[in-house]
């Protein structure tokens, strides 16, 4: 499904010019002569980028992005003014108003491009946000996927779960529990710092499951950086009791007292160094034959952390 543009400026020779450079690209390109038009316009079909220019007739631009910005329905709308006037304090004025970008004309046809493609993205995070961690979920790691398979780059995979979360939830209450999975978001977080330069990606894709992208090239230096810094901390999590015992005593699905080992993750990393990853289901797959892997592993101790080194 193409996604929209709406731009709104009173200059049909810079309609043309916007329709010709997103021809052929996922991008339909609507048009607005004033900000009166535009409102009705974005009130009836809300678009998913607006192109917005300063000076128009009827309903100006600050104008119109003000009223944009107050109204619950279009406010995460996100807005690139597109302006004559790049002087520094012109941008700080309207990025005070509420816009997400803005472009001097004339510009470079490349980078508007990627402006709008950059301010869709990222609006399309902030909507899929995880509401406990933040972190980008299912539909953004997907197209995350999508994006660096299509590009053809360098690609590991990270599917990062909780072990005997459940348990823990149960015994502790969902406050802790919900801490819990903080935490973990925390330390995935930090490799941004830890690894600084590279392309990471991170993702929570829900509940105790969470997914980070990298190169292949770090992915084993992060999986044991992951591993060993949730073993750190996990003791924290529970009584002094439960960390001497080494165990929890909770009920399982079928509603039976058992005992529980302390919390760990296990790690699985699929790369397209030796294989063909074509579709973000075929990473799916794979993940999830080694995450049963992984936990099927008999007197296992501490996380662990698995890379595919097989080929097609």
């Amino acid at each position: 499904m193409n996604k929209t543009i709406l731009v709104a400026d009173d200059d049909k020779t810079f309609h043309r010019i916007i329709s010709r450079v997103f021809e052929g690209t996922d991008w339909r390109v609507e048009t607005a002569e004033d900000g009166v038009q535009a409102l009705e316009s974005i009130s009836s079909r809300p678009p998913d980028i607006i192109l917005l220019d300063l000076n128009m007739p009827r309903l100006g631009g600050r104008e119109l992005l003000a009223r944009i910005r107050g109204n619950p329905r279009l406010a995460m709308i996100p807005v690139i003014v597109i302006s004559g006037d790049g002087a520094p304090q012109e941008q700080a004025l309207e990025f005070g108003l509420g816009a997400d970008d803005f472009i001097s004309k004339p510009f470079n046809t490349l980078d508007l491009i990627s402006r709008v493609e950059g301010a869709a993205r990222r609006n399309r995070r902030m909507l899929d946000a995880n509401p406990l961690t933040y972190l980008p979920g299912g539909p953004a790691i997907e197209e995350e996927a999508a994006r660096r398979i299509k590009a053809g780059v360098p690609l590991a995979f990270f599917y990062v779960d909780i072990d005997n979360f459940k348990a823990y939830n149960d015994a502790y209450g969902y406050l802790n529990g919900d801490n819990a999975i903080k935490c973990v978001a925390g330390l995935l977080t930090g490799l941004e710092d830890d690894f600084a330069g590279e392309d990471i990606f991170l993702g929570h894709i829900g509940g105790d499951d969470f997914a980070a992208m990298a190169d292949p090239g770090m992915a084993e230096a992060m999986g044991r950086a992951i591993a060993a810094g949730f073993d750190a901390m996990a003791p924290g999590f529970y009584s002094e009791a439960d960390r001497a015992r080494g165990f929890i005593v909770s009920k399982d699905r079928a509603g039976l007292a058992r005992e529980f080992p302390l919390m760990t993750l296990s790690i699985t990393i699929t790369t397209n160094e030796k294989r063909k990853l074509d579709h973000y289901a075929k990473i799916v797959d794979i993940s999830s034959e080694m995450k049963r892997h992984l936990k099927s592993l008999k007197n296992r101790s501490g996380s662990v952390y698995l890379k595919d080194r097989r080929a097609d």
